[in-house]
């Protein structure tokens, strides 16, 4: 699709990215460094007037934190109706590091410390938007990327709060697990003028949930009999882990991090953004998450394991060993087998090379030829040629002229003539077969020199090395293959032990926002009865349900993993461990046993084609010097006839 921009002539789009209930993103196959974003609906004035005065706000200040509006598309009416924007390569969904198997594929070598740093740097950007003069508004963990480096990137930034010339372009959406009670109370965003203070209240979530994996700060056991929801919460103050209210209904989760292990300074910030008005800044936090990255430990169990320095022992192995609970996963836990001992010293006994057949050299100069002397009697039969021939014409001349008899003159001329012919013929016939003969060695030369350069062993022999390597190559990269299936026993046993813990979460009975009575039957209907099936809506056409309900869904059920702490089944792991070595046992012993042969049947084809090519050789060899001395003999001979 060719689509007019307002600064560059046109973009084309390439492979869709993404679909949302607001619009479709694409890459744009002219420049890979953007994309576009394309509204499915219509756009009214004040989202294009919006649109507009964000395009007029672009900054790198701005962009260095969010996927922010480089041009605009307009459609054939030239009325805007999309968006370009940088591609944001290697980032992920931030709450995609709140699970500790989601983190281990993503960043495996990342442990505490790197979500500390994560939320210093969202404090940075909250800090920097601020100072730009915008406010995010709908904040949440899905609109929020991360890289490895721990930078982060807002998308969705045309949902933020604008501020026009003379007007506000609202935030209209919003999340209410991430909204603070003042705004909850509206009971809508329209119209809704947002803050430094609201946001400052969503950034605090956040913060609190990369600190405390996921864990939501308004979640956790009931003291009550009364429901008490997240957006409940909230809006009664409700701060599970506060430690300065008395009265309060809700009291940590079993098995969280306790708020005591963080320093002073930031379980001040968590109370008062979650119990006062006036909240903290983005300033503050930076200040409070740098001074904890400077003064942490790192575990002698685990680089993984890292923690406040003013904790005498390391939290996360405290977990792991009191309740079985691991938060970061490494590999300490799946043990090494020695199924996998010598790979590099058995592929080191087994060494073949290609066989490079280089064309034949013609080196005539190493022959040392001499030219074979003309025979005797060919030299006697050119001397009688030319003598008959002088003879004629000799008596001709002189009976003829005087006499004047030209039919006697004309007769010896003749025969001198025949004798001279008779001569001839004789070079002529050996001329003739001394080319016949030089062109047959030749032929024969070239014949066995195309088939020295051109063996039909070898090609069979150096595709046969590539195989070979190929399957070295299989047999060398064992341990990752190792690596990789233990991980996808690891993932088999993790997830299962999800789904048996979101299977507890009916559908029918819990509250989902802006799920009624009528939506969930229609869920139940296909076969989505609980948080464990919400995955297939992604698969499944349901009456009524939207790109935005669908994300709605996806976000509760995440809201129901946080909940989630995994106790690896030690004997399932140990149960996959034997099966996963067992494999690998395997499949070394067969790749082994593939290598050993090929490398005989190898070895024989090359010996074969050593012995066919030093024969050749030696046929080339031979058959070399009759060619080039029948070559030389000729033009010899040649010279001599003429």
């Amino acid at each position: 699709m060719i689509l007019k921009g307002l600064n560059i002539d046109h973009y084309t789009t390439g492979r869709e990215l993404g679909r949302g209930g607001e619009g479709t993103v694409y890459e744009l196959q002219n420049d890979p460094s953007l994309v576009v974003k394309l509204y499915n609906e219509p756009l009214n004035k004040d989202k294009i007037s919006k649109l507009q005065r964000m395009l007029a706000m672009r900054s790198p200040a701005i962009e260095a934190y969010a996927a922010w509006p480089v041009d605009l598309v307009l459609d054939d009416t030239a009325k805007i109706y999309g968006f370009v924007m940088k591609k944001l390569v290697g980032f992920v969904p931030m709450h995609m590091i709140f699970s500790p198997m989601d983190r281990k594929k993503m960043f495996p070598d990342k442990g505490y410390n790197f979500l500390v740093h994560v939320a210093r740097n969202l404090a940075t950007a909250f800090f920097k938007l601020h100072e730009a003069g915008l406010i995010v508004g709908d904040v949440n963990e899905g609109n929020i990327l991360i890289s490895a480096n721990g930078m982060v990137a807002f998308i969705d930034c045309d949902s933020f709060q604008v501020k026009g010339d003379d007007k506000y372009f609202f935030c209209e959406v919003g999340v209410p697990r991430y909204t603070p009670r003042e705004l909850l109370k509206k009971g809508s965003f329209e119209n809704v003028v947002r803050t430094v203070n609201t946001d400052s209240f969503s950034l605090a979530i956040l913060i609190f949930q990369l600190l405390f994996m996921g864990r939501h700060p308004y979640a956790g056991r009931n003291k009550t009999t009364t429901d008490i929801d997240e957006e409940t919460a909230i809006r009664q103050n409700q701060f599970a882990y506060s430690l300065e209210n008395k009265k309060k209904k809700l009291s940590p989760p079993i098995n969280s991090l306790p708020i005591e292990h963080l320093p002073e300074s930031l379980i001040s910030l968590f109370h008062r953004a979650f119990e006062q008005d006036e909240r903290p800044v983005p300033a503050d936090w930076i200040k409070s998450l740098d001074a904890m990255l400077a003064d942490m430990l790192v575990c002698n169990v685990s680089k993984l394991h890292s923690y406040p320095a003013q904790l005498q022992d390391c939290p996360w192995c405290y977990f792991k060993n009191k309740a079985g609970i691991l938060f970061f996963l490494d590999n300490h836990h799946l043990h090494v087998s020695a199924v996998l001992n010598d790979i590099e010293s058995f592929i080191n006994g087994y060494k073949l090379e290609k066989i490079d057949r280089k064309k034949w050299n013609k080196n005539t100069a190493s022959l040392n030829l001499v030219a074979a002397p003309i025979p005797a009697h060919f030299k006697s039969h050119k001397n009688k040629a030319i003598a008959s021939l002088l003879i004629g014409v000799t008596i001709c001349v002189m009976i003829a002229l005087p006499l004047g008899i030209n039919v006697f003159s004309a007769m010896v001329l003749l025969a001198g003539l025949g004798g001279h012919l008779f001569f001839s013929r004789k070079i002529k016939a050996e001329l003739n077969n001394r080319e016949i003969d030089y062109k047959t060695y030749r032929e024969r030369l070239e014949y066995l020199c195309r088939e020295y350069e051109n063996l039909p062993e070898l090609q069979t022999y150096n595709e046969g090395i590539v195989n070979w390597e190929k399957t070295k190559l299989e047999f060398r990269r064992l341990p990752q293959e190792m690596e990789r299936r233990k991980k996808v026993m690891e993932e088999t046993i993790y997830n299962r032990q999800l789904d048996d813990f979101l299977v507890r979460y009916d559908i029918e009975k819990q509250t989902i926002p802006n799920f009624g009575p009528a939506k969930k039957v229609n869920l139940i209907n296909a076969g989505i009865k609980t948080a464990a099936d919400i995955p297939r809506v992604l698969h499944t056409k349901i009456t009524g349900m939207g790109q935005k309900n669908i994300q709605q869904l996806l976000d509760w059920r995440r809201q129901m993993e946080a909940e989630f702490v995994y106790i690896p089944d030690d004997k399932k792991i140990a149960l996959g461990l034997h099966q996963v070595n067992g494999e690998i046992a395997n499949l070394r012993t067969h790749l082994e046993t593939t290598i050993r042969k090929e490398y005989q049947s190898l070895n024989f084809l090359r010996a074969n084609i050593q012995n066919h090519g030093s024969q050749l050789e030696k046929q080339i060899n031979d058959l070399s010097t009759k060619t080039y001395q029948a070559e030389l003999d000729l033009v010899v001979f040649r010279k001599f006839a003429a």
